[in-house]
Order: structure tokens, then C-alpha cells, then sequence
């Protein structure tokens, strides 16, 4: 029943979103074992010449990966916290905007890791019809944590005192899997 509810709203989100577009995401993991944060910043557009309002669907991780709490949605274009409703799988926020405008939202979790991997949601990005004009990821670990396997493997790896700071750099980047480190 969930999942039913999940596709049904990630459907509308897509359906009634067709003039909002996804161009742009650039988010920071950390990861020390106990918790897998994640702020991202996401970039959306309207090129059409009417002001269009859409339900945009986000999705967490699966709940077997751990409790994700924490969340937090901000609307830096228009300075505050949003969001329509929290859902097991994910949550909705609304996005307004005018004629020929761009909105950046700043998303934040914490989800508590009862696993071997932390995984962020991509592949639902495939469902916007086009890829990412730029898509950056960067991890963030502790020198003495061991990631065994990336899902995609990293473009840079840098190591400042004690951390190590892993990048991924993509134009035009439609994912087809999601993004998983197994530890």
C-alpha cells in the first residue's frame, strides 16, 4: 500500500510538474558509520511564460537503510521553510514560480544507518524526462572510515587533516542507479 502511494504521488508530482524543470543539484554527503547526513541544494526552473505551481515529490532512502529524521526543507529564493507533507518514503514541497524564473531549495536529513551502505535516491530523476545540466556530489568521511564500494566511483579524492572529501562532477547526468557507498 505504501509503494502504491508513493507512485501515485511521485506520478502527480511529475504530471503536474511538466513546465517545472530539474537542472541542477549539488549535495554534500557525511558519513562516520552511526549517521548518513545529506544537504543538498536543488535548482528548478520555469521556461514557459506562465507562472506555474507544481508538488515536487522527494524521496528517502528505503526505511531498511534506517530511521531518516531531521529533514528539512528551505526555499532560499524566497527565504523560509517549506513543505507540504512528510510521507514513510519520502516527503512534498510546493514550487512556485513566475514566467522565465528559477527556484533553489536547500534540503537536509539525517538518517540513522543500521546497514553496511548509506544510499541517496537518483534514479527517480530519470522520471523528469531529461538529465541534469550539472550534477556535483561530494562525501565527506573521517580518514580511518573505509568506504569498500561506490555505486558510481569518484572523480577526485581529496585528503585535508583528518578527512577525506570524495567528488563527483556530471553535465548532463541522467542517473541510471542510484548513489550507494558500502562501507
Amino acid at each position: 500500500m505504501n509503494k502504491l502511494i508513493f507512485t501515485l504521488l511521485f506520478a502527480y508530482s511529475i504530471a503536474f510538474g511538466q513546465q517545472i524543470n530539474f537542472c541542477r543539484e549539488d549535495i554534500t554527503f557525511r558519513l562516520d558509520g552511526d549517521y548518513f547526513r545529506v544537504e543538498g541544494f536543488y535548482w528548478f526552473s520555469n521556461r514557459s511564460d506562465k507562472a506555474v505551481t507544481s508538488e515536487i515529490y522527494f524521496p528517502f532512502p528505503p526505511p531498511s537503510g534506517g530511521h531518516v529524521d531531521s529533514v528539512q526543507i528551505y526555499d532560499l529564493t524566497k527565504g523560509r521553510e517549506t513543505w507540504t507533507r512528510e510521507e514513510e518514503f519520502g516527503l512534498a514541497f510546493i514550487v512556485h514560480l513566475e514566467p522565465s524564473d528559477t527556484s533553489l531549495f536547500r534540503i537536509k536529513y539525517r538518517q540513522k544507518l543500521n546497514s553496511d551502505s548509506a544510499v541517496y535516491i537518483l534514479k527517480t530523476t530519470k522520471s523528469w524526462g531529461k538529465p541534469l545540466a550539472v550534477a556535483e556530489f561530494k562525501l565527506i568521511i573521517p580518514d580511518s572510515f573505509v568506504i569498500k564500494q561506490f555505486s558510481y566511483p569518484p572523480d577526485q579524492l581529496y585528503e585535508i587533516e583528518k578527512i577525506k572529501i570524495y567528488i563527483w562532477k556530471r553535465e548532463r547526468f541522467l542517473p541510471d542507479r542510484n548513489m550507494v557507498f558500502y562501507f
